[in-house]
């Protein structure tokens, strides 16, 4: 089951991507980025957190993290969209400076290297929604 549906996206106010089929492969895309990159937090596969769950929980704070983890989703997907890219590697190669063929040079000045958080394929945005909502933090607890 995909974390955010395209009906949920647009919902949001997205509109970047028109085509659900597109959105489909990028909300995949983006699924798996930030599952390798929040350690897999509300993966159905280790039924540890259900995002339907706490999007529906009394709790304010768990109410509000469900949110905020489906508006990451919303904005990876349109940061896909933006550099015409889905994976790390098509990230990084998307952001092309200098091209040189026989005595023809192009320059490009692209910023995709600075909107990309370290070699994730992820946003920078989506890692500052992620880190706020708790989901980068690495500890063991002493319990």
């Amino acid at each position: 089951m995909a974390y955010l549906t395209f009906k949920e996206y647009q919902e949001l106010g997205y509109t970047r991507i028109d085509s659900e089929d597109l959105f489909k492969q990028y909300e995949h895309s983006a699924e798996k980025q930030i599952d390798i990159t929040t350690r897999y937090f509300y993966s159905p596969d280790l039924n540890e957190h259900s995002l339907v769950a706490d999007q529906a929980a009394d709790v304010p704070w768990v109410k509000f993290r469900a949110a905020q983890f489906k508006e990451a989703i919303a904005l990876q997907c349109d940061y896909f969209e933006e550099v015409g890219a889905d994976t790390p590697v098509g990230i990084a190669n998307s952001d092309l400076s200098n091209l040189t063929i026989g005595r023809t040079t192009l320059a490009k000045s692209s910023n995709v290297g600075s909107t990309n958080y370290g070699k994730t394929g992820l946003a920078t945005g989506v890692v500052a929604i992620l880190a706020q909502i708790g989901l980068l933090q690495r500890a063991v607890s002493y319990r």
